[in-house]
């Protein structure tokens, strides 16, 4: 065999390889803590956001902050120049052990175990883990809303 023709062996052979490893797709409705729900990823550019993501259904300026609140089908974002938090309330968004808006409070709390800290109110009960936290209507005791984000903004210290 030839130099030139081994050559060309070895680049098709690349090029057949590099085709069979396709980039992972986040079209896939996952929640991962601290890092995205769904497409949609902490730390996108808000052009990149509305890029992927087209016109929002609703937006409201948060008061006190240059950032704003978007609001799409079935997800709620937060972000000034970038993402900073996302929602979801859909419960096709779940996380990889299944917890997802609409599920026990019990099967949330065994999933991810001791919260970093608990903030109830009068209708909800959030359970903060950091990077991730979710939403318990205290009526029902079913998860309301899961929401993912950098760094907690609800616990102190």
């Amino acid at each position: 065999m030839t130099r030139a023709k081994s050559a060309f062996v070895f680049i098709a052979g690349l090029f057949v390889t590099a085709c069979a490893h396709a980039p992972v797709s986040l079209n896939d409705n996952l929640v991962v803590p601290g890092e995205r729900i769904g497409e949609v990823e902490i730390g996108m550019s808000l052009a990149e956001l509305l890029n992927l993501k087209g016109v929002p259904n609703k937006t409201i300026p948060m008061h006190g902050s240059a950032a704003t609140t978007y609001f799409f089908d079935g997800l709620t974002v937060a972000a000034e120049d970038r993402v900073y938090w996302i929602v979801a309330k859909n419960p096709k968004f779940q996380t990889q052990n299944g917890v997802a808006p609409g599920v026990e409070q019990i099967f949330a709390r065994a999933s991810f175990g001791k919260p970093d800290c608990v903030v109830s109110q009068s209708d909800t009960t959030i359970y903060d883990y950091g990077n991730f936290y979710f939403d318990v209507d205290n009526g029902t005791g079913l998860v309301r809303q899961l929401g993912v984000q950098e760094r907690t903004r609800m616990c102190k210290g």
